[in-house]
């Protein structure tokens, strides 16, 4: 069963960009549209980690400053996330997201005494030459396969440190505590996170709102399940036999390359050779960074 788990993992990962690249094309021309995503996102993940607390429910106040700054880091992470989607490729955005590790293994080497070991040392190289492959434009005057835009550049990077945030201040107090009241951290963390998110949302231009909600709502709804289902499946794979040396790998790569696969077969994405040879550099700086 746990290598059950591990399977689902990585299509649960996957989900995030995929559920959010078809819901952007399926409303390119209406109005609104990132501000209700993330909205009935969060709706749906607070649902979700609600029936989670109900099972195992524990209270204690020290954790709320960690589950706010979760909540910030998360909200900053799904507002760049569903705008990089909608502003440049979801293969390109998909592998930025996942090389967020690099933050959290600067920040272990500083606060949690983290070793630095040739593993990480190769990893953050790989890192530098997927970031240059994927961004570098090829020659002057040569016409770009994909939309490569600062304003996604901006997005992706928001995402990039969102996410993060999410996992240096999960891994804290999760440290601090014990591994207790984790669904104490994500159940305030996403209620603070829906707040925000309703009240970006009744800014926003919500002409659209009622036809978005007809023909995509299921997008933003299966991303939050699956985002629920792949935390609770992390923490039964933590206790599972299943070394973790091989979960964090096969998870974070194998996402990856689902989503690189559906932005070349589904989405019709034409990056440059280079470019997909970025995203194979950094799924190995991926693998490296998650031993």
């Amino acid at each position: 069963m746990p290598y059950v788990y591990l399977i689902l993992s990585v299509f649960f990962l996957a989900s995030s960009s995929i559920f959010g690249g078809f819901y952007n094309r399926k409303n390119e021309a209406r109005r609104g549209t990132a501000p209700l995503y993330n909205l009935i996102l969060m709706c749906s993940v607070l649902a979700g980690w609600g029936i989670l607390f109900l099972t195992a429910p524990s209270f204690d106040a020290g954790v709320i400053p960690y589950a706010l700054g979760f909540g910030a880091a998360y909200t900053l992470c799904q507002i760049g996330l569903i705008n990089a989607l909608r502003t440049g490729p979801v293969a390109l955005t998909s592998l930025l997201l996942q090389l967020s590790l690099i933050g959290v293994t600067a920040w272990g080497f500083f606060f949690w005494d983290a070793p630095f070991t040739l593993p990480v040392g190769l990893g953050l190289l790989l890192v530098a030459i997927s970031l240059w492959l994927c961004l570098y434009p090829g020659k002057r005057g040569e016409k770009t396969a994909e939309r490569i835009s600062l304003k996604w550049l901006l997005f992706a990077m928001m995402a990039f440190v969102g996410n993060a945030g999410c996992s240096i201040i999960q891994r804290t107090q999760q440290m601090k505590y014990g591994g207790q009241h984790g669904n104490l951290l994500m159940l305030i963390a996403i209620a603070c996170g829906t707040v925000f998110a309703l009240v970006q949302y009744l800014r926003s231009d919500r002409t659209d709102t009622r036809m978005i909600i007809k023909s995509s709502a299921l997008f933003p709804v299966g991303a939050g399940v699956c985002n629920t289902l792949l935390n609770l499946f992390m923490i039964l794979l933590a206790t599972s036999p299943i070394s973790p040396s091989l979960i964090y790998p096969v998870i974070a790569v194998g996402g990856l390359s689902v989503t690189s696969l559906f932005s070349l077969l589904a989405f019709k994405e034409k990056l440059r050779w280079w470019q997909w040879a970025g995203v194979a550099v950094g799924a190995a700086a991926v693998a490296l960074l998650s031993l």
